[in-house]
């Protein structure tokens, strides 16, 4: 199979970014990218990065984006900085979900041990830790920081 890449259009208004983006992706015919029954495109493989405080993408805790279902694509800007990010049906739709953590640092030298456990084996909602939305169907790349406090 050929590799397809979609790029961004290198602007920094994310609301335009997010509408090509999304056009990009739904320009991709069916028989290079499938859909599912309700018409979300379902990837081969999202490789996830999750944050200390449960983001994945530009999911953040507590913020509209992480609960919206109709759109593909969303801009999330703020005061420092903007980017767009892929919704979680789109994410959850793909045929396999991969989420890596890994490491530490000086700042945080438990890494994301206590993130993982939350969004693994915590009571949280997608809503409170994003990441908790994908516990459940993804596989997960935890190095032995990331994995220590799980019960396993």
């Amino acid at each position: 199979k050929a590799l397809k890449v979609i790029t961004l259009e290198g602007s920094t208004d994310a609301p335009a970014e997010a509408k090509a983006y999304a056009e990009k992706i739904t320009a991709i015919p069916e028989d290079q990218l499938p859909r599912d029954k309700s018409g979300l495109p379902i990837f081969d493989q999202m490789l996830i990065g999750v944050g200390l405080d449960g983001h994945v993408g530009s999911l953040y805790p507590d913020k509209p984006e992480v609960l919206e279902e109709k759109e593909l694509v969303l801009p999330v800007v703020k005061p420092s900085s903007s980017s767009i990010t892929l919704t979680l049906p789109l994410i959850k739709a793909s045929k396999e979900v991969v989420v890596a953590s890994a490491g530490k640092s000086e700042k945080y030298p438990e890494g994301k041990a206590v993130a993982m456990k939350r969004a693994l084996q915590g009571s949280e909602t997608p809503s409170s830790f994003p990441a908790s939305a994908l516990a459940e169907g993804a596989t997960w790349l935890l190095d032995e920081g990331a994995a220590a406090q799980l019960k396993l």
